[in-house]
């Protein structure tokens, strides 16, 4: 057996070959146990997808992919794209709020489960093929869903921008021609209430529309014991009007205007651990508790899992988004010529606590952001089969994030970060108006302006045999703006003791720092990919592929700190991949496999420097990330009415180099740490997701169904700097679901509950030393319900 840990494999290439050897052979022997010979009574639907721009079947596409149904979804009782996650092991979601949600695949991406609006996202999200550069207009309220494609490694030449890790493809469903009108209505434990509607019409013989609306609320899931009232609660609205206009058989155009709003006291943490006083070295540290009584504060429980929260400033906030797009399609001989033009609005509206817990150290800390952008593709793709099929286009991107970032001390924030770090000092005698009502405002406007030129051929060389080459071109013109002042109701300097009024001026221009400054830098970008596809039979395709990825450079909008640089370096990706899909016993089987190796140049991520007062937040290139591992997704239709999935992935995910880390909190008497050799942030080495779903006719056109599924991720940590604080502790979620139907669709009776057996587990964990706790956004606790399904 070939260990990963075998330092003479130092070619990227090489060890997949290699590793190849072993595993590959396991699953070509697997073909054989079961006869092939077409007379299976079952089999597993084919997946189509349109990863290349075109309706292919997924196991001809030299693509690591996965892709989950609308309807899979629904069934499962779920709602959003961080519920789908579990069943999809490659992808790790964290985030505690809409704004402050990161996405990796294999581990790559952005592991900080916060956001930097300097720094762009390293997964690519697409719905109707529409980039959409901020996660929080993508993890509300799926409506209308057809299906959510997940392509794994870099897809840089045909999806272009920010895809180093892969690319989120989710497809809405079209109007047609035929009337129909669908509802359901949910309701389950917590006040959850869902209720849904879509009336498609033909209007006439070449225009259709749909309709739908679409409102999701449930009662809190966390109380909070200051306000008496259950917060993590839901109050969400979404739209949408799709015409469709096909006035010939080879013309297509269809309009989408969206809108959707999410509200509710949301996007908070609880605490989960208290740090330790006592550092690695012995020193003494002032914590948590000694700060708290310092001014007066008597914290309430501090086990996340209590579901209790003690904040004492407002948690309200709005995340409003709409679009504009339009797709027209013309099919003319052997080609067909797209474009795709669209705009967007991104507003988030919030109104946090600064400190996330019951002192008054910060009243208030938030980033309110007005995001616009504009995109523009053409793009030519070939029809049916030839010698040569291609794909080539053009495309133009513009964003702009108008964000205000307010922080807010309150009476507590001189006592609390002015008295010295030690346990015997003496609470800090300086007059707390010093501080009171003082405001840090900032206003930054981060912009971008993208110009692409790609293209892509595939060399049908055999019958069995081709060729994929890809290139992509990218310019960007990068621009930000940062305009910082102080602001507030804060007492008058004269007003205060002659005595102190030396140190209040010096604080408050620490504390809330004014400048501005205006910065530009243009680059430019080569990215690409190489894959060698071979059908070794009607049921059994390999592929073996090259690709190179590039994320956009970092702009830091923060103020002018030592050591900062307000551009960051992009990202560069080297990713090679071999794969195996198989189909076999009679279509009633599909296993396929892949190993990947990728290495990230330059990565990006958050960093903040405690060396400065308050701590400064940047981006940084940090070092290289390396991620390989093995991938295996198996579907099997063993008997009438019965159908399964399994997902598994193990990704040994590691810095490479990154020798100058802020220390973690036990080592922050240290200047930097080397983290090269350790397990990168964000990436479990096992994660793993099942599904089974068994029908059965009950006669009088019904059918009764039952069905179950099951996750788990092993441990990571959260940050990156991998605070031992931030481990997220490894769990398994599993749900079932079982119901009645009509055979031919009109209605659909269920019940259905996610986290079956309540288990306990985090979305992601910050460690916030200034406070002395670690902060944790909790997962949901066990949701069930009754759903209605119809259709006329």
């Amino acid at each position: 057996m070939l260990s990963f840990k075998n330092k003479r494999i130092t070619q990227p290439h090489l060890a997949l070959a290699l590793l190849a050897s072993c595993a590959l052979p396991g699953i070509a022997s697997g073909q054989t146990s079961i006869p092939d010979d077409g007379t299976a009574e079952t089999s597993v639907d084919a997946i189509v997808v349109t990863a290349r721009y075109k309706q292919e079947d997924a196991q001809k596409v030299p693509i690591a992919i996965s892709a989950i149904s609308g309807d899979t979804i629904s069934a499962q009782g779920a709602f959003n794209l961080k519920q789908v996650v579990q069943q999809l092991p490659s992808l790790n979601i964290q985030g505690f709020s809409g704004r402050n949600q990161t996405i990796t695949i294999r581990g790559i991406g952005t592991n900080a489960g916060g956001t930097n609006d300097g720094l762009e996202q390293g997964v690519g999200l697409y719905v109707d093929g529409v980039y959409r550069p901020r996660t929080g207009s993508v993890i509300t309220d799926l409506i209308d869903v057809e299906s959510i494609q997940l392509l794994r490694g870099p897809q840089g030449t045909l999806f272009g921008k920010n895809t180093v890790a892969g690319a989120i493809d989710i497809k809405t469903r079209a109007p047609t021609f035929t009337n129909e009108a669908r509802a359901e209505i949910s309701y389950g434990n917590y006040d959850y209430f869902r209720g849904y509607v879509s009336v498609n019409a033909a209007l006439s013989d070449d225009l259709a529309v749909r309709v739908s609306y679409l409102r999701t609320s449930r009662g809190g899931l966390i109380e909070n014991t200051v306000y008496k009232k259950d917060w993590d609660n839901l109050d969400n609205h979404s739209a949408r009007f799709d015409l469709l206009y096909k006035p010939t058989d080879n013309f297509r155009l269809r309009f989408i205007a969206d809108y959707s709003i999410q509200k509710g006291d949301v996007g908070f943490q609880s605490i989960t651990a208290v740090l330790p006083t006592t550092l690695n070295n012995g020193t003494q540290v002032r914590g948590f508790y000694r700060r708290a009584a310092d001014v007066g504060y008597v914290p309430g429980t501090v086990n996340a899992f209590d579901r209790k929260v003690d904040l004492n400033s407002s948690q309200y906030d709005e995340m409003p988004s709409y679009g504009f797009q339009a797709q027209a399609d013309l099919d003319l001989s052997g080609i067909t010529l797209s474009s795709i033009t669209a705009y967007r609005n991104w507003k988030w509206i919030p109104n946090y606590d600064g400190d996330q817990i019951g002192a008054e150290i910060s009243t208030l800390g938030v980033v309110d952001t007005d995001q616009q952008q504009f995109s523009q593709e053409f793009r030519v793709a070939s029809t049916g089969e030839r010698t040569i099929d291609y794909s080539a286009g053009l495309y133009f991107f513009w964003q702009e994030a108008d964000d205000k970032q307010r922080t807010v001390y309150g009476k507590d924030a001189v006592a609390w970060l002015r008295t010295a770090n030690t346990p015997t000092a003496s609470v800090s005698p300086l007059p707390s108006a010093i501080l009171d009502g003082l405001e840090s405002f900032a206003h930054v406007v981060p912009a971008t302006h993208s110009y692409a030129a790609y293209g892509q051929a595939t060399w049908n060389i055999a019958p069995n045999f081709r060729v994929t080459g890809g290139l992509r071109y990218t310019y960007e013109h990068k621009t930000g703006l940062y305009a910082a002042e102080a602001r507030g109701d804060v007492a008058s300097i004269t007003s205060l003791p002659v005595e102190y009024q030396a140190t209040a001026v010096a604080l408050r221009a620490a504390y809330a720092p004014t400048g501005s400054y205006y910065a530009k830098r243009n680059t430019d970008n080569i990215s690409g990919t190489l894959i060698a596809a071979w059908d070794i039979s009607d049921g059994a395709h390999a592929y073996y592929s090259y690709s190179r990825g590039y994320k956009s450079p970092g702009i830091n909008l923060v103020r002018q700190t030592l050591g900062v640089d307000i551009f960051v370096k992009p990202e560069k990706v080297d990713a090679f991949e071999l794969g195996l899909k198989t189909r076999f016993a009679g279509g009633a089987v599909e296993l396929n496999g892949a190993l990947f190796w990728t290495e990230d140049k330059d990565y990006q991520a958050n960093y903040v420097n405690t060396l400065v007062t308050p701590a400064a937040s940047y981006i940084a290139n940090v070092g290289t990330l390396r991620s390989r591992g093995v991938e295996l997704d198996a579907r099997i239709a063993p008997a009438e009415g019965l159908s399964a999935t399994f997902a598994a992935t193990y990704n040994d995910a590691k810095y490479l180099k990154y020798t100058n880390a802020v220390p973690s909190f036990l080592e922050s008497y240290k200047t930097s740490v080397d983290l090269s050799g350790r397990q990168a942030s964000g990436a479990p080495k096992w994660s793993l997701g099942s599904t089974v779903e068994y029908v059965h006719s009950a006669g009088n056109g019904l059918d009764v169904y039952v069905g179950g599924d099951g996750s788990y991720r092993s441990s990571y940590y959260a940050t990156v700097n991998l605070d031992p604080f931030s481990r997220v502790p490894g769990f398994a979620l599993f749900g079932t679901h079982a119901g009645v139907r009509r055979q031919d669709g009109k209605w659909d009776l269920s019940f259905w509950v996610r986290n079956l057996f309540d288990k306990n587990y985090y979305n992601t964990i910050s460690v916030n030393s200034t406070y002395g706790v670690a902060l944790a956004s909790i997962g949901e606790p066990r949701l069930y319900g009754l759903t209605l399904r119809g259709k006329l």
